[in-house]
């Protein structure tokens, strides 16, 4: 089985390929969820890139043909013709300078050539002579893209001859694997210096941010502190509003009752007073009784005094 993962759009895709077909699986929820086949008569060479925020993917079917297909899409970007005479071997696809590369092996009678295609140029470069010359066995090839170039491997039975590429110069062989590691390596002063450069800016910005991370930390004590006191003043100010409003209930309290003694006093007086007003009543009455007695006291008296 042969499998291939992409993130695409930020979504996790998943290519699986045997005997079975071509399937694709994307990730949901943290999970794969069912497989979908797109196609069911697949062969070998499964390779696949992500490219303008789209999946491609090739292969070759069990009819031998070549295809390159766009996930989402039925019909195939390029598929080769039918020809019994041309057997294809190991298709692989790579993004460079914006640009998408198809490379594979055309094998006619036992001989193998190095072919490449780029489906959305109008131009396509030369491959170099030496990988164009017919070869048995079938050589294999890896690719390699590093800063402005595209690095092409290709390795027989007794050598491996290495290729760079740039648009503006095309392929250009690598004489030898120190040629190679020359023209790969940046200059040691040059990439000293940058090094230096950004290990000062490096450490200049870790300077700053650490200012910047104390200033922050000595705002939030600060307003941490300040928090602390407010939260402590405001506790205060809850004790004092929890015994003001304790004195005000006892004050309530306290007019309640004032309130009800008054009203019994008022009670009392009333009471005092119709008493009092009784109490003269008769005190009156006794006087009149008096008054009468005493005049008529008077008239016996004055009746005895006659007589004598």
């Amino acid at each position: 089985m042969e499998l291939l993962s992409f993130s695409v759009s930020g979504t996790l895709l998943l290519l699986s390929a045997s005997d079975t077909g071509l399937f694709l699986h994307s990730m949901q929820s943290g999970q794969f969820g069912r497989p979908v086949l797109l196609c069911s008569n697949y062969k070998n060479g499964l390779s696949g890139c992500e490219y303008n925020h789209s999946l491609y993917y090739t292969y070759i079917n069990r009819e031998n043909a070549l295809l390159l297909r766009r996930l989402g899409e039925s019909a195939p970007l390029l598929r080769s013709e039918q020809n019994d005479t041309v057997t294809y071997h190991n298709p692989q696809l790579i993004v460079f300078n914006n640009t998408l590369f198809l490379f594979y092996m055309e094998e006619t009678q036992g001989s193998y050539r190095l072919r490449l295609q780029l489906p959305f140029s109008p131009i396509e470069p030369e491959l170099p002579d030496l990988s164009q010359t017919a070869c048995s066995p079938s050589p294999l090839f890896t690719l390699h893209t590093t800063g402005p170039y595209l690095y092409l491997f290709l390795t027989t039975e007794t050598t491996t001859v290495s290729y760079r590429y740039t648009r503006e110069t095309g392929f250009e062989t690598l004489s030898s694997e120190e040629d190679l590691l020359s023209k790969l390596r940046i200059p040691w002063d040059t990439e000293k210096k940058q090094l230096e450069q950004s290990l000062i800016q490096a450490i200049h910005l870790s300077e700053q941010q650490q200012n910047l991370l104390t200033e922050k930390e000595q705002k939030l004590l600060n307003i941490e502190a300040k928090l602390s006191a407010l939260t402590s003043e405001a506790e205060q100010k809850n004790t004092l509003l929890a015994e003001i409003s304790s004195a005000l209930q006892v004050a309530k309290d306290q007019l309640t009752e004032c309130k009800q003694d008054k009203q019994r006093t008022a009670q009392k007086l009333e009471q005092t007073s119709l008493l009092l007003e009784r109490a003269k009543a008769q005190y009156s009455e006794l006087m009149q009784v008096a008054e009468q007695y005493r005049q008529e006291a008077l008239k016996w008296y004055g009746k005895f005094t006659d007589r004598h």
